[in-house]
């Protein structure tokens, strides 16, 4: 990218990163009025949303599913300025912000020293909520590099903050390395591989195509594996990164069922608001063969 446009992109963050310093109820103020506007600009993301939403909820009526999608959106605009809360607060966030339940779970499974896995996912409270459990754990993250520079310099300073440090989410040799030497990594697998890669769990109900990756990393890093999901609670707005015990005899000869057993535990914690999981992807894009397209 040239200097012009390290510079613009620089400009354009500007604002985004002072919001960084506000308290976190004053980061959500400045931000949660950009719902509509991202509604109403990202008319091919709304049009994807509202479709996953048609096939993980067909027991809704029309107006109880355009609510869940306003209150998605209302959750991506607060998003915004809970990144940059996250990535530019200074000092350990306090209670009123969050709080991770479950830490007890990761203390036994590393008695023996062995690495963990810990399986998350893509909600919109996943940044808030990696700093609140980086806080308490030292552990590293795998990621989708950016293309832009200067977004990756920002991006990587501010989870400096509670990551231990991230890795490529192609650097497996980096992450099986660091699971062997019994470190903790935590990963959201959630997204369609390609139908050269799928292999099919329900998720709400929908035949859903999903890696097998996080099976694999967890063979090869002979590492214990353990859920985990933050979740904000609407009224509040508080995180709470909730941890449960190790997955026992995961993965198994079963794929199929350790990837089920991955989507059963979103689903349980998303059911109160399912608002709040990453409904932009077009997760369901791979159709199980004889299907007709699902978008």
């Amino acid at each position: 990218m040239s200097s012009i446009g390290n510079l613009s992109t620089r400009a354009a963050l500007a604002p985004l990163l002072a919001t960084g310093r506000l308290s976190l109820a004053n980061a959500r103020r400045a931000t949660r009025w950009l719902a509509r506007p991202l509604h109403s600009a990202m008319r091919r993301r709304a049009g994807i949303v509202r479709r996953n939403l048609e096939l993980c909820f067909p027991g809704l009526d029309a107006r109880a599913r355009h609510e869940l999608e306003a209150r998605h959106f209302r959750h991506l605009a607060e998003m915004i300025g809970e990144t940059a809360f996250t990535w530019r607060h200074p000092g350990l966030l306090g209670p009123e912000v969050g709080e991770v339940v479950g830490l007890e779970h990761i203390e036994r499974a590393r008695a023996d020293g062995r690495g963990l896995l810990l399986l998350t996912a893509h909600v919109t409270g996943l940044e808030l909520g990696a700093r609140l459990f980086g806080e308490q754990v030292r552990a590293r993250a795998i990621y989708r590099p950016l293309a832009n520079p200067v977004l990756e310099r920002i991006q990587n300073e501010g989870r400096a903050r509670y990551a231990e440090a991230m890795i490529g989410h192609r650097n497996l040799r980096a992450m099986a390395g660091h699971l062997r030497a019994g470190g903790v990594l935590w990963f959201a697998p959630d997204q369609d591989p390609g139908p050269q890669r799928a292999c099919f769990a329900p998720f709400f109900g929908v035949p859903t195509a999903i890696g097998t990756g996080p099976l694999s990393l967890a063979r090869m890093g002979r590492a214990r594996v353990l859920p985990m999901l933050p979740v904000k609670d609407p009224a509040s707005g508080r995180i709470t990164v909730i941890l449960e015990p190790v997955w026992e005899d995961f993965p198994s000869s079963d794929p199929v069922a350790d990837l089920r057993r991955y989507h059963d535990f979103l689903e349980r914690h998303l059911a109160a608001d399912p608002s709040q999981y990453w409904w932009l992807h077009r997760r369901f894009k791979t159709a199980p063969k004889g299907e007709p397209p699902r978008y």
